[in-house]
C-alpha cells in the first residue's frame, strides 16, 4: 500500500477531485498534480513555441516552464467549492460534509477562475504582482495581469470561463470561508513543490499581451493534459493523502505522466532528414516539373505558405509531401494535417500518404496516422496510438461532463482524433472548427500548431468556407505554422486573398499582386510573395474537345451507344436527386452488373465498397476486361482527388473550374484502343478525348430561367447562373479545354477561369438579377463567416465571441448544414443493430451525412415506438450521442424503410439500399 498520512491538516486533503459511479474517488490535490505532471511532460515537445513566449516575457525558458506547470495545478480550483463537492454527497466521512446552503450554479471551471480573481490573486506570494509601467501607479490589484493566465488553465473543459462581469464581488454563494482557505493553502503548497522561485517580475501589460497572443495554444495544452491526467488507467484513484505533495509529485505523478504520454502516442518524435525524391517515392521516374521544383526551391525562415496550381495528374500531392519533408527537416514542422473537401477524397489521400508518412520520421519511432471517415481501413495500432479510451468517470451533472467522458466522446469520432495524430487526414471542416466558438476548439488549434496544414482542392469552397479558411490561415500563421494549398485552377482574386490572410497572421500588410496569367504556377508567401511559373510534362499537355447535349434522353442514348461499343462511361450529375433519376433511366437500358451509382448519401460501409469498386474498375491499374461497357453515374464525389480514368464522360453544366476538374478524369492514363494500360510510354490510342456537356439550349440572350429550366434542383446548388453562362460561352467559343495552354491561347485553363471570374467578365442582362441575388448570398456568407469566426486577437476569453454559450454546433458549411445519421436495422426482438453488421467500427460505418433540412428526426409514432431503445443505445455508444440521429430501418428485402419528418414537420418516407443509398420521398 502507498504510504499515506491520516486526515488532519492541511484541509485541502478533504476535497475529492474525481469520482466513479461505484463511489471510489481521487483526492483533488492529487488530481491537480496529475494534470500538472502531464503538462510538464508535454512541454519538452513545445520548445519552439515556449522559446518565443519566454523571449517576449524576458524570462529564461525554465522560469516559463515552471510557471505553466504551477498554474496548471490550479486548473480545478473551482472544485474546492462546497457547492461542487455537494454534487456527490456522502462519499466518505473523511471529506468535507455537503451543505445545501451552497447551490451549484456556474460550472467549476468558471468558479475556479472567479475564486482566483476575487479571493486568491493578491494572496498568492508565488507570483509577482508585476513591475509598474512608466507613470503607472501600481495598485495591489496589479495581480490582474495574471487573470488571463488563470482563465486559460481554468477553461480546461473546452471553452473560456465566464467573465468577471457575471461574478459578484465575493464568491460566498459557492464557497465557505474554509473552502477559500483550503484553496489558498493548496495554492501555496503547490508553489513550494512546483515553483521553487518566483518568475522574474514583468509588467502587467506585458503579461496580458503575451497570454492574449498565446492563450489559445496554452488552453489546448491544458485540455489535453486534463484528459490524460483524468485517465484512471494512468493515474489510479487514491482516497488517502500521500506523505507529502512533494513525494507524490516526484514518485508518482511525474513517472506516471511520462508513461502516459508514451502510451498515448504523444511523446515527441524526431523528424527524418529529407531523403530526396528517390528516398520518399519509388515511382517518380521521372518527376514532374512541379515535383522537381519542390525538391530544389529555397525555403524561407519561419512560417510560409505554398500555393500549388497545376494540371490534374501533375503530382501535386507528391510535391506537397516533398515540401512537407523539407519543412520538417528544417525544424519548421513536426507533422501534417491533410484537409480535404469531402469524405469521398479521404481514402484516396490515405492510400497515397500511408506508404510515405513513416519516412518523414526517424526510424524506430511509431508515428500515428489517423484517417477520418474510413474506419474499415484503419489499422488498429494507428487508431489506438493516440489517446486510448479512458475509464468510466461520473459526470458532474447533465450539462457538465467529466473530462474522461468528454475525451471518450471526442475519441469515438476519428474526424476529431485525426487532428492529434502526427499525420492526420480528414475534411477541412475539422480544421475550420479551430476558429469557431465550439467546445475544444483550442485542442484543434493545438493539434494544427506544429503541423503543416495541407488543403487540397482549395478552389472548391464557397465564400463562407473560403472566408473561414482565411481566418484559419491567419491563426495558423500566427502560431508559427506553415501551409500548403493545392488546386488545379484558382482565380487570381482568391489567390490574393489566401496570401493576404496568411501574411496577416505574420503581422505583415497586404502585398499588391499583379494578375498572373502563367500556368502552372507555384506561389510562395512569407515575408514577401514570389510566383514561379512551371513547365508541364508533354504527356499532360492535351486538348479535350467539348460537345453539347440538351436533354437527358440524348444523354442516355449516347451513353448506351458508348457502352455497347465497349467503352466505359461516367455521367457526373449536380445533385443526388438527378443522379438517382439518371440511374433509374439507365437501369432500363444497361445490365445491372454494368451500372453503378455513387453519391454522398450512402452509409460509410457501402460508400467505401462503391469507392473501392470504382477504383478497381476505372482506376489507373484497371484493365480492358474490367472496364468494358461499365457505366458510372455519380455526383461531385468523383471530381476531386479520386484517380479515375474514363473513356467517355458526360457532365451536367457546372462552374468552369469544376468542369475543368471533371475533364481531368477523361483519358487520364495512357491506354490502347481497347482500354488496356500502355507500358511502353506511347501516346494514348483512344482518340481525341471528348467531354459532353448537358446544358440548356444555346442562347446569346438568356432569360432569368435559362439554367433553372434545365436543372430545377441544381439551380440551388450553383446559384451563379451568370457565371455558368459565361463558362458555357467560353467553352462554346474555344470548343475545347486546353491543358495547360499558353496565356493567350483559346481554351487554355487560365483563360477559361479568368473569362468567368476575371474583372472583365460581363454577365448578360437577362441573368443579372440571378447573379446579383447570388452575389448577395455570397456577401452574406462572408459576413456570416466573419461573425461566426472567433476574434483570436481578443485572447482566450468570452470576449473572443458573443455566442460561446450556444449549444448549437457552429456551421462549417453555411449552405449545407448537415447531421450525422446512423442507420440501424430493427431485429425481430425489436433491438437495433448497425447497418454495417458485425464488423469493427460498425456504427461509424453505418453513418451517412444528410442535409439538416431533409431530415429533422423520426416521425412521431416511430419516435414513440423506438425512443427507449434509442436512448439505451446512446448511453452505450458515445458516437451516437445527440445531436446525431438514429434511424431504425425496417427491412424490406435488401433495403430498409423508416418514417421521418423534415425541418417543416412534414412526414416523409426514407428508404435505404446498398444500390441507391438514401431516398427521401413524400408519403403517398
Amino acid at each position: 500500500m502507498d504510504d499515506c498520512v491520516p486526515f488532519s491538516s492541511p484541509a485541502y486533503w478533504r476535497y475529492w477531485g474525481k469520482t466513479r459511479p461505484d463511489g471510489e474517488y481521487h483526492l483533488l490535490p492529487l488530481h491537480a498534480l496529475d494534470v500538472a505532471a502531464v503538462l510538464a511532460a508535454l512541454l519538452p515537445g513545445q520548445s519552439a513555441r515556449l522559446g518565443r513566449m519566454a523571449e517576449e516575457l524576458g524570462w529564461p525558458e525554465s522560469a516559463l516552464r515552471d510557471t505553466l506547470v504551477f498554474l496548471t495545478a490550479l486548473h480545478d480550483l473551482g472544485k474546492f467549492s462546497r457547492a461542487f463537492q455537494g454534487l456527490v454527497p456522502n462519499l466518505s466521512p473523511d471529506l468535507m460534509p455537503a451543505d445545501d446552503r451552497k447551490v451549484y450554479g456556474p460550472r467549476h471551471d468558471t468558479l475556479g477562475y472567479w475564486l482566483w480573481c476575487r479571493a486568491l490573486a493578491t494572496r498568492c506570494l508565488a507570483l509577482p504582482l508585476g513591475a509598474a509601467e512608466p507613470d503607472e501607479v501600481w495598485p495591489p490589484e496589479g495581480a490582474t495581469g495574471w487573470f488571463g493566465w488563470l482563465a486559460v488553465v481554468c477553461g480546461h473543459h473546452g471553452q473560456p470561463p465566464q467573465g468577471l462581469a457575471a461574478c459578484p464581488s465575493r464568491v460566498d454563494n459557492w464557497f465557505f470561508p474554509e473552502d477559500v482557505e483550503a484553496a489558498a493553502a493548496f495554492t501555496d503548497a503547490a508553489a513550494v513543490v512546483l515553483l521553487p522561485s518566483p518568475p522574474p517580475a514583468v509588467s502587467r501589460l506585458r503579461l496580458e499581451e503575451v497570454i492574449r497572443r498565446h492563450g489559445w495554444y496554452l488552453a489546448g495544452l491544458v485540455v489535453l493534459a486534463d484528459w490524460i491526467g483524468s485517465n484512471a488507467e494512468f493515474f489510479p484513484y487514491r482516497r488517502h493523502p500521500p506523505a507529502s505533495l512533494d513525494t507524490y509529485w516526484h514518485e508518482t505523478a511525474k513517472p506516471q505522466a511520462a508513461r502516459a504520454l508514451q502510451a498515448c502516442g504523444l511523446a515527441p518524435l524526431g523528424c527524418a532528414p529529407y531523403r530526396g525524391l528517390d528516398g520518399l517515392f519509388d515511382y517518380l521516374k521521372p518527376p514532374t516539373p512541379l515535383q522537381q521544383f519542390a525538391d530544389t526551391m529555397p525555403l524561407a525562415e519561419g512560417p510560409q505558405l505554398f500555393l500549388l496550381e497545376d494540371v490534374t495528374g501533375a503530382g501535386k500531392t507528391e510535391a506537397a509531401l516533398i515540401l512537407l519533408s523539407r519543412l520538417m527537416e528544417a525544424g519548421l514542422a513536426e507533422g501534417a494535417y491533410f484537409a480535404l473537401p469531402s469524405m469521398a477524397t479521404a481514402n484516396q489521400m490515405y492510400r497515397r500518404v500511408g506508404s510515405v508518412y513513416r519516412k518523414l520520421f526517424e526510424p524506430g519511432g511509431a508515428p500515428s496516422l489517423v484517417l477520418a471517415h474510413s474506419a474499415r481501413q484503419l489499422l488498429d495500432d494507428f487508431t489506438d496510438s493516440v489517446l486510448p479510451q479512458p475509464g468510466r468517470e461520473r459526470n458532474y451533472r447533465r450539462d457538465e461532463a467529466a473530462a474522461s467522458a468528454l475525451c471518450s466522446a471526442w475519441l469515438a469520432d476519428s474526424r476529431k482524433k485525426s487532428l492529434l495524430a502526427q499525420v492526420g487526414v480528414g475534411t477541412l471542416d475539422q480544421s475550420l472548427l479551430a476558429v469557431l466558438p465550439v467546445r475544444h476548439q483550442s485542442l484543434r488549434l493545438l493539434g494544427l500548431a506544429s503541423k503543416v496544414l495541407i488543403v487540397d482542392e482549395v478552389h472548391a469552397y464557397d465564400p463562407y468556407m473560403h472566408r473561414l479558411l482565411c481566418s484559419l490561415l491567419q491563426a495558423h500563421a500566427a502560431q508559427g505554422g506553415s501551409a500548403l494549398l493545392l488546386s488545379a485552377t484558382l482565380p487570381a482574386h482568391m489567390r490574393s486573398e489566401l496570401c493576404t490572410a496568411f501574411r496577416r497572421g505574420l503581422g505583415l500588410p497586404p502585398q499588391p499582386a499583379e494578375p498572373e496569367m502563367r500556368y502552372p504556377l507555384l506561389t510562395h508567401a512569407h515575408r514577401s510573395i514570389a510566383t514561379h511559373p512551371l513547365a508541364t510534362r508533354t504527356e499532360l499537355r492535351r486538348r479535350v474537345g467539348v460537345r453539347w447535349l440538351h436533354s437527358e434522353e440524348e444523354v442516355v442514348e449516347r451513353i448506351v451507344q458508348e457502352a455497347l461499343a465497349g467503352r466505359c462511361v461516367c455521367w457526373i450529375r449536380n445533385t443526388v436527386s438527378d443522379a438517382l433519376k439518371a440511374y433509374r433511366l439507365l437501369k432500363e437500358r444497361v445490365p445491372a452488373e454494368k451500372l453503378t451509382l455513387f453519391h454522398s448519401r450512402f452509409a460509410m460501409c457501402d460508400r467505401l465498397e462503391i469507392e473501392n469498386r470504382a477504383l478497381d474498375t476505372f482506376g489507373k491499374a484497371s484493365e480492358a476486361a474490367q472496364r468494358r461497357g461499365q457505366v458510372l453515374v455519380a455526383t461531385q464525389v468523383v471530381e476531386q482527388s479520386l484517380d479515375l480514368d474514363f473513356d467517355m464522360m458526360v457532365s451536367d453544366l457546372a462552374p468552369i473550374d469544376l468542369v475543368i476538374q471533371r475533364a481531368g478524369r477523361l483519358h487520364r492514363h495512357r491506354r490502347d484502343a481497347a482500354g488496356q494500360p500502355l507500358s511502353d510510354g506511347g501516346p494514348d490510342q483512344r482518340g481525341e478525348p471528348l467531354l459532353y456537356l448537358l446544358a440548356p439550349e444555346v442562347s446569346q440572350e438568356p432569360d432569368h430561367h435559362w439554367y433553372a429550366r434545365a436543372f430545377p434542383k441544381a439551380q440551388y446548388v450553383y446559384p451563379h447562373h451568370g457565371c455558368l453562362w459565361l463558362g458555357w460561352q467560353a467553352l462554346a467559343r474555344a470548343g475545347a479545354i486546353v491543358t495547360p495552354g499558353e496565356p493567350d491561347e483559346a481554351g487554355a485553363v487560365r483563360q477559361l477561369v479568368e473569362a468567368v471570374y476575371g474583372a472583365e467578365a460581363v454577365v448578360p442582362e437577362g441573368l443579372q438579377r440571378r447573379e446579383n441575388e447570388a452575389d448577395g448570398k455570397d456577401g452574406m456568407g462572408r459576413s456570416m463567416a466573419a461573425f461566426n469566426a472567433l476574434n483570436l486577437e481578443a485572447g482566450y476569453s468570452r470576449d473572443s465571441h458573443s455566442h460561446w454559450d450556444d449549444e448549437a454546433r457552429a456551421a462549417t458549411r453555411l449552405a449545407d448544414e448537415s447531421v450525422d445519421v446512423y442507420l440501424a436495422l430493427v431485429g425481430d426482438d425489436g433491438s437495433l443493430r448497425p447497418w454495417a453488421g458485425d464488423v469493427p467500427h460498425a456504427w461509424a460505418l453505418s453513418c451517412v451525412r444528410l442535409r439538416a433540412g431533409v431530415l429533422a428526426g423520426l416521425a412521431p409514432d416511430w419516435q414513440q415506438r423506438y425512443a427507449e431503445t434509442i436512448q439505451v443505445l446512446r448511453s452505450q455508444q458515445p458516437l451516437l450521442a445527440e445531436p446525431a440521429i438514429i434511424l431504425p430501418l425496417v427491412a424490406e428485402g435488401a433495403a430498409g424503410h423508416v418514417r421521418v419528418v423534415d425541418e417543416s414537420g412534414r412526414e416523409k418516407e426514407l428508404r435505404y439500399s446498398c444500390q441507391e443509398g438514401v431516398d427521401v420521398s413524400p408519403l403517398n
